[in-house]
């Protein structure tokens, strides 16, 4: 009897071992402390070690939980996880903050290399911020991609991305959306890039877009025609392009910039332009836009995916909108019937 109760505690500690070995962080820096007191008077080495762990931790919830149209309560803890780290006074400087972000995108660099078989498919890709990329099989549109002149995204990481889009799409110049690096790496692969008049004003390889109302054009790229619709919004005075491109299988997507104007005026543009506009699939919206359910509804798409939390490049604590507010809000406080998906850096989601 002895004998069987030691070699079962012996199974069972065993097990536990083998679980613990499994939950520790795998990027953790430090083979861990053991006292508090070792992190007195060190609270930036308290804060580092407590990200690494929080984010590896998240990472691998999101690599296991993917994006849906239903966030789970896992994925609600894996943001929490986020909206807490990066709320700490300098994510930028954090190395475990860089290291998650390196690693979500290298599995987006992974998962670009992979083909897509159904020709009506449409796979989105949240990179850094409202920095997304669009993809079907013939062809790969990218708007706002940024990651901060390589200081967030390191740009070895950035061109591999870079070499996988047909065409880039900037819709303000804003430092979150607007890189430089970004457009050398375009320029230097002949990807063309669309924007306002007030980005890269100097720049004659930037094709400047900039109507008065409502207009289309189309872009014939190697991989298929693409139909583009602009709409001439604003970020308070800064300009705001809302692009609208139908791509070669007929879907259609629209990139809504950081849109915010509170006198109606754009409001009232957007209103009557969807009234002309393609059925969209999908809407990217910021998640603190003014207005947002009269945007919504003016627009009128089949999905729409969440854009804007933790942006952490310029926007001090009280400006980084953190996933719990989206959630919050869409949950409690708007009223719509239109899917959305919330996505963290480096995920994506299949649009059916």
């Amino acid at each position: 009897m002895k004998k069987t109760v030691l070699a079962s505690l012996a199974i069972i500690a065993s097990t536990f071992c083998l679980f613990s070995q499994e939950s520790q962080p795998s990027r953790n820096p430090d083979d861990g402390h053991r006292y508090l007191k070792e992190y007195w008077n060190r609270p930036e080495k308290y804060l580092e070690d407590q990200a690494w762990y929080m984010l590896d931790i998240a990472d691998r919830v999101f690599t296991a939980n993917p994006p849906s149209t239903q966030v789970s309560l896992e994925r609600e803890v894996a943001f929490l996880m986020l909206d807490a780290v990066l709320h700490e006074p300098d994510p930028i400087h954090n190395p475990a903050v860089l290291d998650f972000l390196a690693r979500r995108m290298q599995q987006v660099i992974e998962d670009l290399d992979k083909p897509l078989k159904d020709k009506k498919s449409l796979r989105v890709y949240k990179i850094y911020n409202c920095g997304l990329i669009f993809r079907t099989r013939d062809v790969t549109v990218a708007v706002d991609l940024n990651g901060r002149n390589g200081t967030l995204i390191p740009d070895g990481l950035m061109s591999k991305i870079v070499d996988k889009i047909d065409i880039l799409f900037l819709t303000h110049d804003h430092g979150d959306h607007v890189d430089s690096h970004v457009r050398d790496l375009c320029h230097k692969r002949n990807v063309p890039i669309y924007a306002t008049e007030e980005i890269f004003r100097q720049d004659d390889q930037v094709r400047h877009v900039r109507p008065e109302n409502l207009w289309a054009f189309e872009v014939n790229l190697s991989s298929g025609k693409l139909v583009v619709n602009v709409l001439p919004g604003h970020q308070d005075k800064v300009q705001n392009n809302i692009w609208v491109v139908t791509l070669p299988n007929g879907k259609v997507i629209c990139a809504m910039g950081d849109q915010w104007l509170t006198d109606g005026s754009d409001l009232a543009m957007i209103k009557e332009a969807g009234k002309l506009l393609p059925q969209i699939d999908v809407l990217a919206m910021d998640c603190w836009i003014h207005d947002f359910e009269e945007h919504l509804a003016a627009l009128s798409p089949k999905l729409l995916i969440s854009q804007h939390e933790d942006e952490i490049g310029a926007h001090g604590i009280d400006h980084r909108e953190a996933f719990w507010m989206t959630l919050y809000k869409n949950d409690k406080i708007y009223h719509f019937d239109v899917p959305y998906v919330l996505m963290g850096w480096g995920e994506w989601y299949d649009c059916k």
